[in-house]
C-alpha cells in the first residue's frame, strides 16, 4: 500500500460533500486530477470528467463523490435541530455521533443513561433523534449536516473514517490517473459523479455526454466479517476487491454486471495474482444502475466496508491497493468483445 494512496485518502475524507452539496469535493477532485490527465471538465450537474488519450475504445471508470448526510428540517423551541436524512443513513449509529451543522460543531443527542427508558436503544425513525449544537441561533432550515471528520487507524491496515463510501473509490481513481500509459490506444474517462446517494442522476448525465464502450464503477460494498454479519456472505475486509454480479433494492432499482466484462476482470485478476472476491447483494444500490437505460456494458469493482453509512466506516487498505492494480492491468489490455448472446 503506497504512502501516496493513504495520503490521498487522508485528504479526501476531510471534505464534506453530502449528496446535492458536493462543491468542495468537486473542486478538490478536479484540482487533484488536473496535472495528471489530458483534460478535466466539470459538467452542469457537477460531475468531474477527466480524459486521458483519444479515440476508441472509450472506457469510463467512475466513483461517486457524494456521501450520505442530513439537512436541517426545523429548530425546536429549546434550540435543538431536527433533520431530514439525505441518502440511506444508518439510524442505529446516530445517538451520540459528532456532526457539523454547516460550520457549527454538534452531536446527536442521547438520553442520559440515568434517565433511560425501555426501548431507548432502538432508533426506528429520524424523528426519534435531534442534534444539539449548543446555540442554534442563525442556523437556517436546509443547512447541510455531516458527520464530523476523524480518522482512526485500527492497526496497520484497517482505516476508519466517515465518508469512505465513496472517498475510497475516489482515491483509487486519483492513484490510477498516475498509472495510465499515455501510449495506450483509446480514451479513458475518470469520472467523479454527484448525487449517487439520492438520485443517481449524476452518472446518468455524465455518461450521456460521450459514447462509452464500457463502464466500471468503483464503489463501497458490504463485508460479512463481523459477529452480526458472519455467514450472510463471503466478502471480507482484506480479501481483495469484490467483483459484484448483481445489486437489487426493489422494482426497477436493480443492476446486472455484463457477464463478459466481469469474466474479463476475473481472468486478469487470476493472471496477475490479484486477490478478488465475488458477491450478489440485495439491499444495496449504486449509480451503476443508470447504465441499464444507456445500454453500456458495465462491471463493478467493490471495496468491502464495515459499518457502511455510519459515522465511522472501515476498510482494509490492501483492498484499495489491489483495486488500483486490477484497474491498471485492465487498462493495459484490449477490451474484449462484450456483445451478448
Amino acid at each position: 500500500m503506497s504512502d501516496e494512496l493513504v495520503s490521498l485518502l487522508d485528504a479526501l475524507v476531510q471534505i464534506p460533500a453530502i449528496s446535492g452539496h458536493e462543491d468542495a469535493m468537486i473542486r478538490a477532485f478536479a484540482d487533484s486530477l488536473q496535472p495528471r490527465v489530458d483534460e478535466v471538465s466539470v459538467d452542469r450537474l457537477g460531475n468531474v470528467i477527466a480524459r486521458v488519450g483519444s479515440g476508441e475504445p472509450r472506457i469510463a471508470i467512475l466513483a461517486h463523490m457524494d456521501t450520505v448526510g442530513f439537512l436541517v428540517k426545523s429548530v425546536t423551541p429549546d434550540g435543538m435541530l431536527r433533520v431530514v436524512p439525505v441518502g440511506g443513513v444508518n439510524l442505529k449509529a446516530l445517538p451520540g455521533a459528532a456532526v457539523r451543522a454547516g460550520d457549527r460543531p454538534g452531536m446527536f443527542g442521547v438520553r442520559s443513561q440515568h434517565l433511560s427508558h425501555s426501548g431507548d436503544a432502538a432508533v426506528s425513525s429520524i424523528e426519534d433523534v435531534y442534534i444539539d449544537v449548543g446555540d442554534a441561533q442563525g442556523i437556517e432550515i436546509t443547512t447541510p449536516v455531516y458527520y464530523a471528520p476523524q480518522i482512526l487507524r485500527l492497526g496497520e491496515n484497517l482505516y476508519s473514517s466517515p465518508f469512505l463510501d465513496n472517498r475510497a473509490g475516489c482515491a483509487v481513481l486519483l492513484e490510477l490517473s498516475t498509472r495510465i500509459r499515455k501510449e495506450r490506444e483509446g480514451t479513458v474517462y475518470l469520472i467523479g459523479t454527484v448525487h449517487d446517494e439520492t438520485t443517481c442522476a449524476g452518472a446518468h448525465y455524465a455518461l450521456q455526454q460521450f459514447a462509452s464502450d464500457a463502464a466500471i464503477f468503483v464503489d463501497g460494498t458490504v463485508s460479512y466479517d463481523t459477529p452480526d454479519t458472519r455467514g450472510r456472505g463471503a466478502a471480507d475486509l482484506g480479501g481483495g476487491p469484490v467483483l459484484t454480479s448483481f445489486l437489487y433494492v426493489s422494482g426497477l432499482n436493480g443492476w446486472h454486471a455484463n457477464p463478459k466484462l466481469r469474466a474479463h476482470l476475473k481472468q486478469i485478476a487470476g493472471e496477475e495474482a490479484i486477490p478478488y472476491q465475488q458477491d450478489a447483494v440485495h439491499g444495496l444500490m449504486s449509480d451503476a444502475r443508470v447504465v441499464t437505460w444507456l445500454g453500456i456494458p458495465s462491471a463493478m469493482v467493490g471495496i468491502p466496508m464495515r459499518n457502511k453509512h455510519a459515522p465511522l466506516e472501515t476498510i482494509h487498505l490492501d483492498d484499495l491497493a489491489h483495486s488500483v492494480r486490477l484497474l491498471e492491468a485492465f487498462l493495459q489490455r484490449p477490451l474484449p468483445d462484450l456483445s451478448r448472446g
